[in-house]
């Protein structure tokens, strides 16, 4: 087992290297564990994941020799992945835990339940509404030209990535709450910069899911909603005295750029007005 420290105990690097060699150890035998569950039982996962299938696509097919065995590896590796996160946070805080004080502690270890549960609440959302949704638009667009053959392996691995696509996803208040208490980012900044959050969300829903726009849709709304509950709930943590600094930083900001137009619109009306005296007096010489 690692070794606990104290949060006044100065210890060299290497201890942490060897405490994050030891934890990761003791993480890969979870998920090891744990896939052999999975492999086990893959009957079931392949079944549970093939439900969202429209009832005409549901005859799967595979079209080289090693793919229902790397299909089975892929499934049972994410089942593992799924019931190992509680283990795989309450490691990661216990790495970081050492270097904290008792009440930011106490705030992180929040990290593990909460990690967990909207771990899971992002794959259930997506296996029960996003998958159905976009696996009926995507299947049967183009199915009046063309027939459809859905093989195991890209069907899976779609289905994986979108799951783990929506489960990270949706840490994002956790995350947000956790900078918020650090004092890493404030909830003034978090509302000024709405705009660029729900471009942001729809440019990762991109990245994340496959190239079409229901899918994209069906992430990029409910984590711009995401956002919004994480700014709400990093309210009731952040420090009332570092809100009142920011925003006062932000008027001092906002009232420097408007002192510097001011001046560059005064300076640029002199010189205006000093050409103007100039064509006067050129005028009045030119006439005598």
């Amino acid at each position: 087992m690692p070794k606990e420290v104290n949060f006044t105990e100065k210890i060299p690097i290497s201890h942490h290297l060897m405490e994050l060699k030891d934890r990761f150890i003791l993480v890969a035998l979870v998920v090891a564990f744990f896939f052999g569950c999975c492999f086990y039982f893959i009957d079931f996962l392949l079944l549970w994941l093939e439900d969202p299938l429209p009832q005409q696509y549901t005859d799967l097919t595979f079209i080289t020799p090693t793919e229902p065995f790397f299909t089975a590896m892929k499934v049972s590796f994410m089942g593992s992945l799924f019931i190992s996160m509680p283990v795989i946070l309450y490691h990661i805080w216990g790495f970081i835990a050492p270097g904290l004080k008792v009440s930011e502690k106490k705030i992180t270890a929040m990290f593990v339940g909460f990690g967990s549960f909207f771990f899971m609440l992002g794959g259930v959302f997506c296996y029960f509404l996003v998958l159905p949704l976009g696996l009926k638009f995507l299947l049967n667009y183009g199915s009046n030209w063309w027939t459809m053959q859905v093989t195991i392996g890209f069907y899976f691995s779609f289905v994986v990535k979108l799951m783990l696509a929506f489960a990270f996803a949706f840490q994002t208040p956790l995350l947000m709450v956790l900078l918020t208490k650090f004092g890493v980012a404030s909830t003034v900044k978090m509302r000024m910069y709405r705009k660029w959050a729900f471009m942001g969300t729809f440019a990762l829903a991109a990245v994340l899911t496959p190239p079409d726009v229901i899918t994209q849709v069906l992430l990029a709304v409910p984590l711009y909603g995401l956002y919004e509950f994480g700014v709400v709930v990093s309210m009731f943590f952040e420090d009332p005295k570092n809100r009142e600094k920011v925003r006062r930083d932000i008027q001092d900001q906002m009232m420097a750029k408007q002192a510097a137009k001011n001046a560059a619109n005064e300076a640029k009306e002199n010189k205006q007005t000093r050409k103007k005296v100039v064509r006067k007096v050129v005028r009045k010489v030119k006439k005598e």
